[in-house]
Order: C-alpha cells, then structure tokens, then sequence
C-alpha cells in the first residue's frame, strides 16, 4: 500500500500589520494625533487657498501658528512642545512659513506660554485664548522685526502685523471645540 496523501492547506502567512499590535489606548491616541495633524492641513490649505486672497486693512490670517499654539496649550507641556516641534517643522518645509526662523519662534513661544499657562494659569477656555492670543501677537512682532532686519518690509507695517495677529486670534475660539473633542479622544493626560 501505498502513503496516504491528503490535501494540506499552506499555512497563512501573516503580514506586517497583523504582527503590529496595539492597545485601544494606542490606537485612540494615533487617533487623535493623526486628526490633529488633518486640522492643520486643514488650516493650511483654507489659509492658501482662500484666506490669502482676503485682505483686510492690508492684512490676512496666520492660521496653522494659531493651531499650533491652541493645541500645545491643550495638550500641555510635554507632549504639546513635541507637537509644536513637529507640526513647525511640516510648516516650514509646506513652504508657506515666512522663513526657517518661524520654526524655531513657534517651538520657542509655544513651549514657553504653555509654561506659563500651567505654572500661573488655570485650564479653562479664557486662559487657552489669553495665551493663544498673546503666542499669536508675540509671534507677528517677531516676524515683522525679522522682516525688518532682513529688508522684506517697512516701519510702518507694524499694524498690518498686529491686525493679523488679532484676526488669526479670531480663528482660536472657532477652533476651541474642535481641538477639546479631538483632545478627549486619547484620554485623559493633563492632570493639574
């Protein structure tokens, strides 16, 4: 008699992703990183596309530094300084930054009104914009030295930055709600 030869499915071959094995927690926070780097593209291609051609007093908005600087105060210090980190170094290289220096000037005063704002500040709505705001205005008048000093604009043009300032400013309490349920997402880290 001959061997007996029965039919033997191959064994499945498992991929890459089935190794790659995440907790819930992980998954909600890759979650909620991912929509808030979608928020700033977001913020960027309306900032590009269509609030670049509106101009009021001479002035437009700076809406992914106004992002940037409401999602490192909700985030808090450790993790919020990474974001601010990173999401300037994908400003920087969309090229709609005004140089390499705003990504050095948006890590610099995002890390250091979130300081602030932990030590002195309690975590509510009012105190995310009073630094959201003066992160922004801190933020355009650095610009506009910059500018300045390297021949790209005049004296007189001070309040055409400041406006932009406070129209960029405008956009954070749109964005508030936003950024609070996409922060809710991965949990509960801030504890103050």
């Amino acid at each position: 008699m001959g061997k007996k030869y029965e039919f033997r499915p191959d064994k499945p071959r498992s991929g890459f992703l089935s190794k790659l094995y995440l907790t819930q927690k992980q998954r909600r926070s890759l979650l909620k990183w991912c929509l808030y780097g979608a928020v700033l593209l977001v913020l960027s291609i309306l900032q590009d596309v269509v609030f670049c051609r509106m101009r009021i007093l001479g002035a437009s908005t700076e809406l992914v530094p106004c992002g940037i600087f409401l999602i490192c105060m909700l985030e808090g210090i450790h993790t919020g300084s990474v974001f601010a980190l990173v999401a300037s170094l994908v400003y920087l290289f969309s090229g709609t930054a005004p140089g390499a220096y705003a990504m050095v000037l948006l890590v610099v005063l995002a890390v250091v009104i979130c300081v602030f704002r932990q030590a002195y500040l309690q975590k509510d709505f009012s105190s995310v914009m009073l630094c959201t705001g003066v992160g922004l205005l801190a933020y355009e008048l650095t610009v506009f030295v910059m500018g300045l000093f390297l021949g790209l604009t005049t004296p007189d043009r001070v309040v055409g930055f400041c406006i932009t300032a406070l129209l960029s400013g405008v956009a954070a309490p749109i964005l508030y709600p936003i950024a609070v349920s996409i922060r809710s997402l991965g949990g509960e880290v801030w504890k103050e």
